[in-house]
């Protein structure tokens, strides 16, 4: 029977072991449960407030990204509008600078042609007396003297020299 001592259950023994744990949890229960509760509530609101947290920072660098990549669109518009004005005005004053070179040029060449025309009246006219006056001495000569093959080819030399005397 001894045996069965070993084996068996007290139940004075599994009692006194109940109420000992009962009132090992009650004390906890008043004591600790309370303070470890309300520690672990604390530190959930912190995790909470901290996710919050995040979120926010990530939505609003979202949003200063969002507003960067539009400031940039738009300063990229105004470069680029810019560059396109910059570009056409110097286009159009280039056309400007070639419209006044073209017409400067144009004036000069008409002035050009007017003077050359002017001294070719000139030389003409020059020649044209010249021929008179020579015109005028051989018909003078002439009328002085009877004119035979020998003294018109005299006239003529004598002529042709004083052409090239003459100028």
């Amino acid at each position: 029977m001894q045996s069965l001592d070993i084996i068996s259950i007290n139940v004075w023994n599994t009692l006194i072991s109940l109420l000992n744990l009962l009132l090992i949890y009650l004390i906890m229960k008043k004591f600790l449960f309370k303070r470890v509760q309300s520690v672990m509530a604390e530190r959930k609101n912190q995790v909470d407030k901290l996710y919050t947290d995040a979120n926010e920072s990530r939505d609003s660098a979202n949003e200063m990204k969002q507003e960067y990549e539009r400031r940039l669109a738009s300063a990229r518009q105004e470069a680029d509008a810019l560059i396109k004005n910059a570009t056409q005005t110097a286009q159009h004053r280039s056309d400007q600078i070639v419209a006044e070179a073209n017409s400067q040029a144009s004036h000069l060449k008409q002035k050009a042609e007017q003077e050359i025309v002017q001294q070719k009246q000139q030389m003409l006219q020059d020649v044209r007396s010249e021929i008179s006056e020579l015109a005028v001495d051989i018909a003078s000569k002439v009328v002085e003297r009877e004119i035979n093959q020998k003294d018109y080819d005299g006239f003529v030399d004598e002529f042709i020299q004083n052409v090239g005397e003459k100028q």
